[in-house]
């Protein structure tokens, strides 16, 4: 049930305000903004704007992408409309690194 261990293995924690979870503060620190293109980027850019919203650097959606190269530095910042398909070509060339 528990998996054999005894930290808590999932909770519920913000993104933004104070009350943010440090792993948040570092990513959006680290990719401040995300590029939102296409008519169906635009309309979730203004339709699913999280209420916690206050700057520019908050994530406006729970599908907002970070993609972190192997030593925990943040590379780049996706749109939650954003396809993986997508930054295919931006994994390739981290991996490549």
């Amino acid at each position: 049930m528990n998996y054999g261990v005894t930290f808590q293995i999932m909770k519920k924690g913000d993104v933004n305000g104070p009350d943010a979870e440090p792993i948040f503060e570092y990513l959006k620190a680290q990719a401040p903004t995300e590029d939102y293109n296409g008519l169906k980027a635009k309309a979730a850019k203004t339709l699913f704007i999280s209420k916690s919203v206050e700057k520019d650097s908050d994530i406006k959606w729970n599908f907002t992408k970070f993609l972190i190269s192997k030593d925990g530095k943040t590379v780049k910042r996706f749109a939650p409309t954003t396809e993986p398909k997508d930054f295919e070509k931006d994994v390739e060339a981290m991996l490549a690194e």
